[in-house]
Formats: C-alpha cells, structure tokens, sequence
C-alpha cells in the first residue's frame, strides 16, 4: 500500500488556497517547525520555531491534553499560518533500503517498486506501508531504476497520524527523511546541477550521510558515528561517567590540528582527545572516501563538491577544521535559513533554531503536487 494512498485526501479543502503546509519534525528531543513560500522562484521564510518537549517525546505524544498544549505554544512562538502539516515518522519507525529495480515493458515503475519490495520483505510486506523516491544516476538503462524504498508498519504509521490529530494537526503528506534532506540540499546547491553536495548529519547513536547530484537524492546511508560512542571512547581512556567525558567533548570538540593561540592551556587536553578518537576518525575518513568513490562511479566521474555539517556534533569547536582534514572538499556548516536569504527576520531567529530545523525546513519545502 503506497504511502501517497494513505494519506489521500487528508488536509485538503474547498476555495480559496489555504497557507502552504507547515514542516513538522517531532525531532528526539524538540518540535521543530518551519513554513515557507514560493514567490516567483524564490523561498521566504514565513516562521520558524524549535521547542524542546517539556517531558521525554513518547510521554508527551501519549498524552493529548499536553500535546496540544504544547504544539499550540509552539505555534505561537512564530507568525505561522494554518495547522495543514507535511511531516516524517521518527527514523527508528522506517526501515530505508536503497534498491535497483527493473521496469519491464508493460509494467509501471511502482509496480515494480512493489515487486521488489515484496522480495526484500517477504510476508511482513502485507503489514507495512511502502513509498519509494527515484535515486538520480547517470549510468541506468532505460529499464533500470535506483530507488530509496522506504517501508512503516501500519500500525506506526496510523498512530503517528492519530497523534497528529490529537494535535489538531492536519496532515497533507508524511514524508521520507532522506528525500526532505535532499531537498534542502538541492535549494541551498542552487542551479550548479553538474556538482554533488553531501549532508553528514551527526546523531547521538549513529550518523547520516546524504549525497544529492544537482537536484535530486542519490544516496542516504547510515554511519556508525555517534557522539555517544565519542564520549564512550573519552570516558574509558579518562576513567570518567560518560556524562563527563561528553561535556569534555563539547567544551573541548574532537581534537583539532593545532589549539587555538587563546587556547594554551587546553592544548594537551586537546591533543589527547584527538588521540583517543583517531581510530573513529579514521574510519569515518575512509566511509567518506568510499562514498566520493561510489559517487564517482554514479555520476561519470563527478566528485562531492561540498559537504555540510549538521547535528549534535556540529556545535563542537573547530568541528569543520576537524571533518576537512577527513575528506578533501570544502566544509561548511549547515544552516537551513541560506535557503530564505531574501526573508526578513531571519537572523533574529538564526541562533536558537538553526542547528535543529533541518528536516522541518526539508519537509516545508516540498511540492503539495507530488503525493
């Protein structure tokens, strides 16, 4: 059962066109929302919000008088417009596999995505609500396609909308996490359509690697680098509580070259942390580089151009100067406003929520059409 099926008619009305639907990330830790519009061929911001839960995130989603509560002061810490929603279930709610298919002649490509999803799934196929998003590649036949298949338990899936309703949200569309990415990487990339970009989305258990070439989704993969795994590395070498070693971490980051001149006294603690997290480092550098490989060979010889930091780790001092000495590309941080430079109020906003709207602001960019 496709995903687009599901959904249907949900959130649409009669008349006049409503507000563009809201971006709503109901993240691990904060709501984070974003709504914008398209004036001609350029996105404003309309508001912008990130709100931490005020009790652990599945407490609070099991509980409707709080929840509401809580998403109408969210809304109104920002001029939003609407409760029409375009949001993503929580990535541990959707198993995402990339596929290659094969559409015959005769057959349509989701019925081979349907196919194949059958294979890879088996009986538990029947359970599960599957939608799909068309992976760019330069070396397919006609027949072949790359796909991002991306497969919910039903029963996930009708309790995250139930929880939207408690709410009084409306939901147009759930969206895949990696393809709302994608496509806040594509508005940033701008019209330079020859050149891929890549996202390294730092978790507290894992890491997500993103890659889109011009404007569309080429690969999203799962990296085992996390901040809890850093921190597990400093607390054993340190003989410290996790808790500590991961305060060192953020005060300190994961070891740059050479200490700030303002930073002498830190410089050995800074040193020796960079020792201790050589080995992750180093295995990360070489997942990138097999990623700028596999890149290569997809694009005809086309290399990632850029890559954007986002997440937990992405607040680290001298994050970027560390991560450039792993991947020999340019290294920015990720700040999903570059997408509205044209909309006032923006650097009001930019401190607070920055670092956490990424997703939202993917999913508030999405096509009403597609879906």
């Amino acid at each position: 059962m496709m995903l687009r099926q599901l959904i249907g008619r949900l959130g649409r009305s009669m008349g006049t066109a409503p507000p563009r639907p809201i971006g709503a990330d109901f993240a691990a830790t904060r709501l984070n929302l974003v709504q914008a519009e398209l004036r001609g061929e350029r996105w404003h911001l309309q508001a912008a919000a990130s709100r931490a839960y005020p009790m652990p995130r599945e407490e609070l989603l099991a509980n409707p008088g709080e929840l509401l509560r809580f998403v109408n002061a969210t809304l109104a810490q920002a001029p939003f417009q609407g409760r029409r929603v375009i949001s993503a279930l929580a990535p541990s709610d959707v198993r995402i596999l990339p596929l290659t298919v094969q559409v015959t002649q005769g057959q349509s490509e989701s019925q081979a995505v349907a196919r194949a999803a059958a294979e890879q799934l088996g009986e538990r196929a029947a359970q599960h609500v599957i939608d799909y998003y068309q992976v760019r590649g330069a070396d397919l036949d006609g027949g072949e396609r790359q796909v991002l298949l991306a497969a919910a338990p039903k029963t996930h899936v009708l309790a995250f909308l139930a929880m939207l309703e408690r709410a009084r949200l409306m939901p147009v569309a759930l969206d895949i996490g990696p393809a709302a990415i994608g496509r806040l990487l594509a508005v940033l990339h701008g019209s330079d359509v020859g050149q891929s970009v890549a996202l390294l989305n730092f978790g507290s258990k894992k890491s997500y690697l993103t890659v889109i070439w011009g404007r569309r989704l080429m690969l999203d993969r799962e990296i085992a680098f996390g901040e809890d795994m850093l921190a597990s590395a400093v607390a054993d070498a340190f003989d410290v509580p996790c808790d500590t070693a991961a305060s060192l971490l953020r005060e300190h980051g994961i070891g740059a070259r050479e200490p700030a001149p303002d930073d002498v006294p830190h410089g050995e603690l800074r040193r020796v942390i960079r020792a201790i997290l050589h080995p992750a480092c180093q295995a990360l550098a070489d997942e990138l580089a097999h990623t700028q490989v596999y890149v290569a060979s997809r694009t005809r010889g086309s290399s990632i151009s850029r890559l954007y930091l986002n997440g937990s780790l992405a607040r680290y001092p001298d994050i970027g100067s560390r991560i450039a000495e792993l991947i020999d590309v340019p290294v920015h941080l990720l700040d999903p406003f570059d997408a509205f430079p044209a909309s006032p109020g923006v650097d009001t906003q930019r401190a607070e929520t920055a670092t956490a709207i990424a997703l939202a602001t993917g999913l508030a960019l999405r096509d009403e059409t597609r879906g």
